[in-house]
C-alpha cells in the first residue's frame, strides 16, 4: 500500500522527532511508497524524493498546504491507504483528509505534543486523537499520557524509536577525535540532545558534576546541542543559561558546550566518552517522550545514566543498559557516575549488554515490522 505522511517535524530541523520521522519514512520507503507533506524550509539538505513543503513558513500555511497538496493526491491515488500524523499537531488535519477520502487515521504522538498546555491546542488537536483509528505511541508513558486524554485503549499501539545500530559500532580512532577535541587525558561524560530546560543539563551541573569533579579532577563534561530556536513550544536561552551556571562555579575547564553537531561527529563522541547522561528533570508541563540519545549511546557500547522519568524507562534496563536515578538525587546520580568513570570494565559490561539489547529489540527491521502490523489491523 501507499501511505501519505503529514509532519510538522522533518529535517532539516533537527530533534528527536524530526529523526525519528525522517528515518520512518526512510525504512517505510524500502516496502511503500510514501509521500509526505512537511513545513516551509529554506535549505532541505535532505532526500526530498516525494517530499512536498509548504512554499511560506508558519503554521497556517503548513495546514493550508497540506489539506490542498493532500487532497489533490489523495484523489487521484487509491492506493494511498493510510494518513499518517508525524505528531499530534497535525491530528486534525490527518481526519479531515482521511474522513473526505475514506482512508485510515493514523497519527504518532510522542508526549509533549499530547500535554502541551494550550487550551486552543488541545481543543483543536489533542481531543481528537480519540477519533483516529489507531495512535501510535513512542513509550508507555506516552500511551498512559494519551488514554488520559480520551484515547481508548484498543485505539493505542506502544512502538519505540528504531535505531541503526550499525552506524554506531564501526570502530571509530578514539585517540584521534580525543585530540581534535583536546581532551586526550580526560574522562567524559557526554550529553546529545536540544537544551530545552526539561533536560536538566543546568541543575546537573550545580548538584552533581563539581562533586563528580572533586572525585576526579580530570573528568570534562560535553555538551552537544544547543537552544532549540526552531520548536514551537521551547523558547528558553538554556546556553546562556548553561553559561552562567558554570561561570560561577569552579566547572569552567571542566565543561565543554559544543553546539549542535552533524551525526558522524556526534558518533565519534559517544565512543571516545564514558558514560553518557540524561539527567531529565519531573516536570508537569513538560515530558520527556523517550529517550532515543540512550539508544544510539548503548548502540555505541556506553552506559547511560538517568532519571527514573517520562518514557526513558523504555530505553534503558536498570542496572544492565544503564542505571536508573530518581529525579532529584544528585548525589546518587553523582556516585554512579563516579563509579563508572573509576572501574572501566563496569562501564564496558553494561555497554556490551546495551548494543546486544538495541541489536534485539531496537533495529528498524524489528520496529518497522511492529508497525506493518499497525497498518494491517486498519486496513483489512
Amino acid at each position: 500500500m501507499d501511505l501519505l505522511v503529514i509532519t510538522w517535524n522533518y529535517p532539516p530541523r533537527r530533534g528527536g522527532i524530526e529523526g525519528l520521522i525522517a528515518s520512518l519514512c526512510a525504512e517505510l520507503s524500502k516496502t511503500h511508497a510514501v509521500h509526505v507533506i512537511t513545513s516551509h524550509a529554506r535549505v532541505s539538505g535532505f532526500n526530498e524524493k516525494n517530499v512536498f513543503r509548504a512554499p511560506l513558513p508558519g503554521l497556517v500555511a503548513f495546514s493550508v498546504y497540506a489539506i490542498w497538496r493532500g487532497a489533490a493526491l489523495l484523489a487521484r491515488d487509491p492506493r494511498v491507504r493510510i494518513v499518517f500524523g508525524g505528531s499530534a499537531l497535525v491530528t486534525p488535519l490527518i481526519l479531515i483528509l482521511s474522513r473526505i477520502f475514506g482512508r485510515q487515521a493514523i497519527v504518532q504522538v510522542h508526549g509533549l505534543d499530547v500535554i502541551y498546555r494550550n487550551l486552543i491546542y488541545q481543543l483543536l488537536c489533542v481531543r481528537w486523537l480519540k477519533f483516529c483509528e489507531r495512535i501510535v505511541a513512542n513509550s508507555n508513558n506516552t500511551a498512559a499520557l494519551a488514554e488520559s486524554k480520551g484515547v481508548a485503549t484498543e485505539r493505542l499501539t506502544v512502538i519505540p524509536p528504531g535505531v541503526r545500530s550499525d552506524r554506531f559500532s564501526i570502530s571509530t580512532d578514539v585517540v584521534a577525535t580525543k585530540q581534535s577535541w583536546n581532551i586526550e587525558d580526560k574522562k567524559i561524560i557526554l550529553f546529545v540532545g536540544r537544551l530545552a530546560k526539561r533536560k536538566g543539563i543546568k541543575e546537573f551541573i550545580e548538584n552533581s558534576l563539581l562533586e563528580i569533579v572533586r572525585e576526579i579532577p580530570n573528568t570534562v563534561f560535553l555538551i552537544v546541542g544547543d537552544n532549540p530556536t526552531e520548536s514551537l513550544t521551547h523558547r528558553e536561552d538554556m546556553v546562556g543559561e548553561i553559561k552562567a551556571t558554570v561561570s560561577k562555579t569552579e566547572l569552567v575547564s571542566h565543561v565543554r558546550l559544543l553546539g549542535c553537531l552533524s551525526d558522524d561527529e556526534v558518533i565519534k563522541l559517544y565512543h571516545a566518552s564514558d558514560v553518557v547522561v540524561l539527567p531529565a528533570l519531573e516536570a508537569s508541563n513538560d515530558v520527556e517522550g523517550f529517550a532515543i540519545v540512550a539508544l544510539e549511546a548503548a548502540a555505541a557500547g556506553k552506559p547511560v545514566v538517568a532519571t527514573r522519568v517520562g518514557g526513558i524507562p523504555d530505553a534503558i534496563e536498570d542496572g544492565k543498559s544503564g542505571v536508573l536515578v530518581e529525579p532529584g538525587a544528585y548525589t546518587c546520580f553523582s556516585k554512579v557516575i563516579t563509579s563508572l568513570l573509576k572501574d572501566r570494565e563496569f562501564g564496558l559490561l553494561k555497554g556490551q549488554y546495551g548494543r546486544c539489547r538495541v541489536s534485539k529489540e531496537f533495529s528498524w527491521q524489528h520496529i518497522i515490522a511492529r508497525y506493518q502490523d499497525v497498518f494491517d489491523a486498519v486496513t483489512q
